[in-house]
C-alpha cells in the first residue's frame, strides 16, 4: 500500500480506504477516485483494475482496464477522464477526493478507521 502519492496532503491515498468493504482480487490496492467533471466518487483497485462504480452498492463493479488509447469515463456523467494514466504522480491529484468530500457524499463508512475516528464518522450497528 501507499503507492499513490498526491502532492496535496489533504487528498486520500491507498492507505485511506477501509479494505474490509471491498473484495476483488485478494491483493486489493484500493484508491478513491473523484470525477473532475461532476464529483462522483468511486474506488479503483489498481492491482486488478476492478472499479467500484457505486459506493452505495459495492457489488456494482466494472473493469478499469484500459488500452493505450482509452480513458476511464465517469460512471455517473460519462465524461472521460482527461488523463489515461490518472494514477501517475503529478497527475493523480486531479482525480482524488478529500475525506470531507467522501463524508459529504455519504460514503464515510468506506474511509479507513483512522479517518473515521478523526472525522467522527459513526458506523451503523451490525445486524
Amino acid at each position: 500500500m501507499a503507492h499513490i502519492k498526491p502532492i496535496n496532503p489533504d487528498l486520500l491515498t491507498d492507505s485511506d480506504v477501509d479494505y474490509a468493504n471491498f473484495s476483488c482480487c485478494g491483493d486489493e490496492d484500493l484508491i478513491f477516485l473523484r470525477c473532475p467533471a461532476c464529483g462522483h466518487l468511486s474506488v479503483q483497485c489498481y492491482e486488478c483494475e476492478t472499479w467500484y462504480v457505486d459506493l452505495a452498492d459495492t457489488g456494482r463493479m466494472e473493469s478499469a482496464y484500459l488500452s493505450d488509447d482509452e480513458r476511464l469515463a465517469c460512471p455517473h456523467c460519462s465524461v472521460p477522464f482527461e488523463d489515461a494514466c490518472h494514477l501517475m504522480e503529478g497527475i493523480v491529484d486531479r482525480y482524488l477526493p478529500t475525506a470531507a468530500q467522501v463524508i459529504a457524499a455519504g460514503h464515510g463508512r468506506h474511509l479507513a478507521r483512522h479517518l473515521r475516528e478523526q472525522h467522527g464518522v459513526l458506523l451503523p450497528p451490525s445486524t
